[in-house]
């Protein structure tokens, strides 16, 4: 089926950028009989509102309708397949298949992305533990409190920086144990 383009549309190829700011402007809640005056103002173009209201029934209106059915699809499916553990599972599933079609390279190429999104993961938990953002969760009745948490927190971060390093293949030496956690072990080796 062809689709007709509207005034509006047509006009977008003497003026890029005009279609999005119309769809903006109607996402904002702006009336129609506005937005030729905010046109003439943006792009020194006249439109008439009868022009802007063609675009908003045959466009806007139109795909927001296909988007809202779209995310209500999307919602379903995720039920329909058991919430979130289902997703994952399904996921896994396509995953599976997929490698099935994948040669050697691109199951290689695959593994390094993962292990970088890995690595991305672990970096920006040891930076929010580091801050102060991420709280390690808290000790179950009969642990550790107080000055132990602090040291589970430590601990937990250090693992988080050994695991970073494993993942690129950091070697961990007797002289890096040494270290205490606040010198990074390339300025530990130089001076060394």
């Amino acid at each position: 089926m062809r689709k007709v383009l509207t005034q509006i549309e047509k006009l977008d190829g003497r003026f890029p950028g005009l279609v999005i700011r119309v769809k903006g402007w109607l996402d904002q809640g702006v009336i129609a009989a506005k937005i030729p005056q905010l046109l003439r103002d943006h792009f020194g173009v006249s439109v008439t509102e009868t022009m802007v209201e063609s675009f908003r029934h045959k466009r806007w209106v139109p795909e927001k309708e296909a988007i809202a059915l779209k995310a209500q699809t999307a919602k379903a499916a995720v039920e329909a397949f058991g919430g979130d553990a289902g997703l994952d599972a399904m996921a896994s599933a396509k995953i599976w298949e997929l490698m099935d079609k994948m040669t050697i390279p691109q199951l290689l190429a695959a593994r390094q992305l993962f292990v970088r999104i890995q690595a991305q993961n672990l970096k920006e938990k040891e930076f929010l533990f580091k801050t102060g953002q991420l709280q390690p969760t808290q000790p179950a009745d009969g642990q550790q409190g107080g000055e132990g948490q602090e040291a589970a927190l430590n601990a937990e971060s250090m693992n988080v920086v050994q695991k970073i390093k494993e993942i690129f293949g950091i070697a961990s030496g007797p002289e890096q144990e040494q270290l205490s956690p606040d010198v990074p072990a390339a300025a530990g080796k130089e001076s060394a």
